[in-house]
This record gives structure tokens, C-alpha cells and sequence, in this order.
């Protein structure tokens, strides 16, 4: 069967138009910083997403002074499985935490997300605030870079937030 050049031309538009679109996806993720507006907020966070979306790479959370942040890592690995215990692995520039969580449920994904904490006064955060360029984020199998463009300003204002008075 013969193929026509319009078709093939159709084919090669298509995916002209998908490659830029999930490069684009990529582009839109920024680190918003909230909950230090409000007096008397319940919790400061700092993720990594397309805004007004449900497309999260990473969230920090805490208490403020609690001297704790919480982490949540939306996609992980299929191999990994929910309900048991992981151990992730947070690497900017030098600085290097890892520490226990446990794997959730993310249907959305059909892998599962990673929940755990760490000490507000763990190294990594002042290496996030000081202009670091990525964070390396590993999870299992599952490894992931991510850019800090634009983060360290937020990174300081939430490590202040959360650490202990």
C-alpha cells in the first residue's frame, strides 16, 4: 500500500506540535512559596508544580517553628509498592540528605508517592537557599533532577519560617 505525502506530512506536524508541548510541560513547573502571607497560618510550603494544575514533582511542608519539614514526592518507580518503607535521597550542589518515608497510593500516576521528614536545620536547606542550580530527587529506582532557578529566595524565606525559635 502506497503511502500518501499528505499523510506523512500530517504525521511530521503532529509531532512538530507534541514535542515542544511536553517540553513546555516541563517549563511551566515553578517552586511556589505559600502560606507566609496569612497570620497565624497552620503550615508553610514550598513545591515544585504547574500552578493551577495537579502536576506536583515535590512539596515541603511544616509547622511554622516547628524545626520540622515534611516531604512528599508525587511519582516514584513502579517497581516500588505502596504501604512499605523507602528511603529518598534529596542531593543540591554539595549537600546530601537522606531519610526514611513510606509509599503511598498515587492512582493518578499508577506509581506510588514517597512521604517523609526531615530536621529544619538539615544542611540541604541552606544549600537550597544559597543558589544551588538542581535538586537531584531518587526515590528507589526512581531518579529525578530538577531546576532551583528562581527557588533560593523562597527556599530562605520557608527555611526561616520553619526552623525552631
Amino acid at each position: 500500500m502506497r503511502v500518501r505525502p499528505w499523510i506523512l506530512l500530517i504525521f511530521a506536524l503532529a509531532a512538530g506540535v507534541a514535542a515542544p508541548a511536553a517540553a513546555k510541560e516541563k517549563e511551566e513547573r515553578v517552586w511556589t512559596l505559600s502560606g507566609l502571607d496569612k497570620k497565624k497560618s497552620e503550615t508553610v510550603s514550598l513545591d515544585y508544580s504547574v500552578p493551577e494544575s495537579d502536576y506536583i514533582t515535590i512539596v515541603f511542608s511544616c509547622k511554622p517553628k516547628s524545626g520540622a519539614v515534611d516531604v512528599f514526592i508525587s511519582e516514584t518507580n513502579k517497581k516500588l509498592k505502596p504501604g512499605r518503607k523507602a528511603t529518598a535521597t534529596l542531593a543540591a550542589g554539595e549537600a546530601k540528605a537522606t531519610f526514611p518515608g513510606k509509599l503511598l497510593v498515587n492512582e493518578d500516576a499508577g506509581v506510588p508517592s514517597f512521604e517523609g521528614s526531615l530536621p529544619a536545620k538539615e544542611p540541604l536547606f541552606a544549600a537550597l537557599a544559597g543558589g544551588a542550580a538542581t535538586l537531584a530527587i531518587t526515590v528507589g529506582a526512581s531518579t529525578d533532577t530538577e531546576t532551583l532557578k528562581g527557588a533560593a529566595e523562597k527556599f530562605a524565606k520557608f527555611n526561616a519560617a520553619c526552623a525552631k525559635p
